[in-house]
């Protein structure tokens, strides 16, 4: 059974169609409930926007990206399935792997690189590592990004939870923890993610290509596996930086990295709306005077909020009334701002005693116009930030940002389109939060071909 799942996963990761996916998990011919899910991304459906300044929007899950779940109780073979995980998804390439040494395969933290960082940890990697145009050491251009399912230690609620009814598919994620972590800090990322050249066939768990330093942006991570072989795991969406990744090729980590960003939450084919209300925030960027915010900071500037509530009370949308945010580094008709200060970040708090505090805006689009698309969830303009296109979002009151959620069988196999949003905190780098738009909206849609396992 586990062959015919892997077969058609396979032709779904190289990028084939195929019927075989209807009937990948085959029928339940053994009378009894599934022992497991696997979830494959449906790539042209599946995608997160991080923050409100669109620099980092519509970033693609590689199709077929999957992860795994155990079931614990099954309503007979037709009722309400639940689920915890993540396990092993049935794969040819094992994604239980180091988080400091992404190359490396474990099953416990013993056997990763004992280096001394927090990252010396046995997980499942989701998204394989994919370059980012984010500015890192030396003002150069290149980062690199891949997110994470941790496995809960004994005792530990599991961080993948949730249920399936097998008669309809609806799918409800009470639980995704995915963890984005970064090779770096704003001013220290350590450039562009290292690529797998030469690998004829990706995600076949063979390595046929090697790791190499990247040609891509302005700097290449260090990665100790260059020379190694590899094979291709993932291809990069992002423009100018799409590139052949690899686990294979692991980035950098260092303990100076901080603490990953959690970007995960509920997800629910029920559909998500998210939109901004009387009780939203104030904006905090001079911009967007006098409007309101999807996401706004507590008075701690580090805490986000969707509303007061979320600040124990105190305001959301707090800045210190004595900051002098630097401005956006473009005018609306594109010209350069001699008033931004290239030493801080776009929003930053320029007056001592404030800097760790950014401003937030709707969106850094030319005029405050996004051209949005509700149906796709996503949204298009020229940025003042990068004086380019960029992502963004609608803003003011009324403002909503919908994905309509849905859930069907296509032969023994679950489709499930679902979403989610939340507001993000801060990082400690204000470069990087003017960067991103942080604290801001993250707005995810994923969707999910779902593939039970039947035991023998």
């Amino acid at each position: 059974m586990r062959l015919r799942i892997l077969a058609s996963l396979l032709l779904v990761a190289c990028g084939k169609d195929s019927p075989a996916v209807d009937d990948a998990a085959g029928d339940a011919s053994s009378g009894k409930p599934p022992i497991g899910f696997t979830f494959a991304a449906i790539g042209d459906r599946s995608f997160a926007s991080f923050g409100w300044t669109g620099t980092v929007h519509n970033v693609r899950v590689p199709d077929g990206t999957p992860f795994g779940v155990k079931v614990t109780s099954c309503d007979g073979t037709d009722g309400l399935c639940s689920f915890t995980g993540p396990v092993a998804p049935v794969s040819p390439v094992d994604r239980r792997r180091c988080l400091n040494r992404m190359s490396v395969n474990c099953q416990a933290a013993s056997d990763c690189p004992d280096d001394g960082t927090p990252y010396r940890q046995c997980v499942f990697i989701y998204d394989a590592p994919a370059a980012t145009p984010l500015v890192g050491a030396g003002g150069k251009k290149g980062a690199c990004g891949w997110s994470f399912l941790p496995i809960a230690e004994a005792g530990q609620q599991p961080t993948v939870t949730g249920t399936l009814d097998q008669a309809s598919g609806e799918l409800n994620l009470t639980s995704l923890s995915i963890l984005l972590p970064l090779n770096g800090q704003g001013g220290t990322y350590r450039g562009a993610c290292a690529e797998c050249i030469g690998d004829d066939i990706a995600n076949d768990g063979v390595k046929n290509g090697t790791c190499m330093p990247t040609t891509r942006g302005e700097a290449s991570d260090p990665s100790l596996d260059l020379g190694q072989p590899c094979d291709i795991h993932r291809f990069g969406s992002v423009p100018g930086f799409e590139g052949n990744y690899s686990m294979d090729c692991a980035p950098t980590v260092k303990t100076t990295d901080g603490s990953p960003n959690l970007f995960g939450g509920l997800f629910t084919s029920s559909g998500y709306q998210i939109e901004v209300t009387a009780a939203s925030p104030d904006c905090t960027d001079p911009t967007f005077a006098g409007e309101k915010c999807f996401c706004g900071a507590c008075p701690d500037g580090i805490t986000s909020c969707l509303n007061n509530a979320d600040c124990g009370g105190a305001t959301c949308g707090f800045l210190p009334p004595t900051c002098d945010p630097n401005p956006f580094p473009f005018r609306d008709d594109g010209t350069f701002n001699t008033g931004f200060n290239p030493a801080f970040g776009p929003g930053q708090c320029r007056t001592a005693g404030t800097t760790q505090h950014v401003t937030v805006g709707g969106n850094s689009c030319r005029g405050g116009v996004c051209n949005w698309d509700e149906e796709a969830g996503l949204g298009s303009c020229i940025s003042k930030l990068t004086n380019g296109p960029v992502g963004c979002y609608p803003h003011g009151l009324g403002s909503r940002v919908l994905a309509v959620g849905g859930a069907r069988t296509q032969g023994s196999v679950y489709i499930a389109d679902t979403a989610t949003a939340r507001c993000n905190r801060i990082t400690p780098s204000p470069v990087v939060n003017g960067q991103l738009g942080l604290p801001g909206l993250t707005f995810q849609k994923r969707s999910f071909r779902i593939i039970p396992e039947y035991p023998p």
